[in-house]
């Protein structure tokens, strides 16, 4: 059996909500210096490899099921939650990992320029601006259509799990960490796992008010090495999330949040460390995340910074003036308050997911495109699109990356809006009304209506 390596990280939600705010913690993380050390041996390999060559022609399509496990509730009744406040999670995972945060527009105009130059950041890490550029890391998820037989999904990317009928104890029982891991790793997991090799196995559950955690998340195993902890298998390999904590208010307000201002970052933080990304303060007082272009922090920030934030916390190297990047999805900040990866991040993330053997064959299993008789036709009219009716952003999953062309049209056939973000349209300027939204993938279009008010 190889031998793998699992990172737990544990994101705490305050007991006490001040303001309809939520806070996330996390425990610490411990990762061995050896597998560091080989991991960083991959890393230099990569980056030879890359050498001359553009990091943005290299893109990976990671197929998503997420087990909703409930207690035999009708599908929109926490903890069974609507296909919409999972649609908008995969959306927030989109946006994020494309370098197209919802709120990436307020990064400072003049953030980390002075890092850039002390550190001597290669030009190709910089935006037009000289600050540290927000990465796309050129990962898309889709949601699976196909279960582990090649049967369709009457929801795609959705696993149903009712944990009375398969005679599971409910995951709200367990009041501690280790409670909690346990019936995870030995009990909900095992039964519940799908192929490691070909999905992204994300597992939502409810919790015990008295369990603190809101997501743990195994990284990237590296098979061969020594002196590794065997504590993760291709039976517990994945994410668990807290049901309340998945999904956007924003986008899908109408589920189950522990507040408004969930917006789904909790599973974008966790998915960093299923692609290797360690914190950014490397879990110990101004440590190292083995990112050059992530300046070092001396430790977890929380709640709502402002740029610059903590400059001076470290001396060796100084991050004076610019202080610490609260806004990589790597720390703790709120939701609302993270927007960026940087290119190091995602040279980090392409080598994990080239190397370890429950990430490399991510994407080539014809998951999220045709297989079986479920043709492009049939994927393309799978499009969904919310809220409806909407107010000032239109959002779009789809079950496929190969779109040609998006746009909106009036009754009358007017084309008014081409979209060039995919997952995302704004249709604040339009008048209310009925329009059509229209999506071209070769010969075949598809076409859906929407309100706007």
């Amino acid at each position: 059996m190889k031998i793998r390596l699992t990172i737990i990280t544990y994101l705490l939600v305050s007991s006490v909500i001040h303001a309809q705010q939520e806070k996330f913690f996390c425990g610490t993380p411990t990762l061995s210096e050896e597998w560091e050390s080989e991991f960083q041996k991959l890393i230099s390999k990569h980056k030879n490899e890359l050498s001359g060559q553009s990091q943005s022609s290299i893109n990976y399509i990671i197929p998503v099921i997420f087990h909703v496990i409930h207690g035999g509730e009708p599908i929109g009744t926490y903890p069974n939650l609507w296909q919409g406040q999972i649609l908008s999670q995969l959306t927030i995972l989109n946006q994020d990992f494309s370098g197209s945060s919802y709120n990436s527009s307020i990064y400072p105009l003049n953030a980390f320029t002075n890092w850039a130059v002390s550190q001597n950041i290669p030009s190709e890490y910089l935006d037009q601006n000289g600050r540290i550029k927000i990465a796309d890391l050129n990962i898309q998820f889709c949601l699976a259509t196909q279960d582990t037989n090649g049967t369709l999904l009457s929801e795609p990317g959705i696993d149903r799990v009712n944990f009375l009928s398969m005679g599971l104890p409910n995951p709200n029982t367990y009041a501690t960490q280790n409670t909690m891991r346990s019936y995870l790793d030995s009990i909900l997991k095992p039964q519940t796992i799908w192929d490691v090799t070909k999905y992204l196995n994300v597992w939502i559950t409810d919790k015990n008010n008295e369990l603190s955690n809101a997501g743990v998340s195994s990284v990237p195993p590296l098979s061969g090495l020594g002196d590794i902890p065997n504590n993760s298998t291709d039976s517990t390999d994945g994410i668990w999330c807290y049901a309340q904590a998945i999904g956007s208010y924003t986008l899908f307000p109408d589920g189950n949040y522990i507040s408004e201002f969930i917006d789904g970052r909790t599973l974008t933080h966790e998915v960093g460390h299923y692609l290797g990304l360690r914190h950014i303060w490397g879990d110990m007082d101004c440590g190292n995340d083995f990112c050059n272009d992530t300046p070092p922090a001396a430790g977890q920030n929380t709640g709502t910074p402002s740029y610059p934030h903590n400059a001076g916390s470290c001396a060796f190297p100084s991050n004076n003036p610019d202080g610490e990047m609260f806004m990589n999805f790597m720390d703790y900040t709120r939701g609302p308050s993270k927007y960026m990866f940087t290119t190091d991040q995602k040279i980090r993330v392409h080598t994990a997911i080239q190397n370890s053997p429950f990430r490399n064959q991510l994407g080539t299993h014809n998951l999220c495109s045709t297989t079986n008789g479920f043709n492009h036709e049939s994927i393309i009219k799978s499009t969904s699109i919310y809220p409806n009716p909407v107010y000032t952003k239109l959002n779009l999953n789809f079950y496929t990356s190969e779109i040609d062309e998006i746009y909106i049209s009036n009754l009358l056939g007017q084309v008014l809006i081409t979209a060039k973000n995919k997952n995302m349209i704004d249709v604040s300027d339009l008048t209310n009304g009925v329009y059509i939204l229209t999506i071209t993938q070769g010969h075949i279009k598809h076409s859906q209506k929407f309100m706007k008010e």
